[in-house]
């Protein structure tokens, strides 16, 4: 009998702290999972064109703005914070299959899509977006399969950076 006490115990308490390191890794671990960051082989202002470039060469694919986050941050009250550029671009067949359903109209706060510019203190640049592979599927069905395909022309276009969307 007293056996049988241990062992259970024993085994909630292995659930228990399973779950708890569970939390916690997921916890850590999460903002890395869900902004993916590529180190660019060129200079900032080389990065950002080619990456415009890239997206407007690609069939159906187009900038829409290009945003100095320096530039508004100093002209809106902030202060200097190093080149940093937002990229936004869009696919017009991508967006109408995405919100076109009434359900999906609430996720075009996240449209266009954009890619952010930027230049370390220590002079090298990087490129950051969001984790394609990672919120497909967070939202699942119809609009994971879109993500999908948006994902893989993505990274099609930004083979320069070696972009790759992944779940970890």
């Amino acid at each position: 009998m007293k056996t049988k006490i241990i062992i259970i115990v024993s085994l909630v308490f292995g659930f228990l702290i399973g779950v708890i390191f569970t939390g916690i890794t997921i916890s850590v671990s999460s903002g890395e999972m869900m902004v993916k960051e590529f180190k660019s082989p060129y200079g900032f202002d080389k990065t950002v064109k080619i990456m415009a470039a890239r997206i407007n060469e690609k069939q159906g694919w187009h900038v829409t703005g290009v945003i100095d986050q320096n530039r508004e941050t100093i002209e809106n009250g902030g202060y200097a914070i190093g080149n940093f550029k937002i990229i936004k671009y869009c696919n017009g067949a991508y967006s109408a299959r995405m919100l076109k359903p009434d359900d999906n109209k609430k996720i075009g706060n996240m449209m266009p899509k954009s890619f952010a510019v930027y230049e370390k203190s220590d002079g090298q640049v990087f490129v950051s977006t969001m984790n394609g592979a990672i919120m497909g599927k967070l939202f699942g069905g119809e609009i994971e399969q879109i993500i999908e395909e948006v994902s893989l022309e993505v990274e099609d276009m930004m083979r320069f950076i070696n972009l790759k969307y992944t779940l970890f």
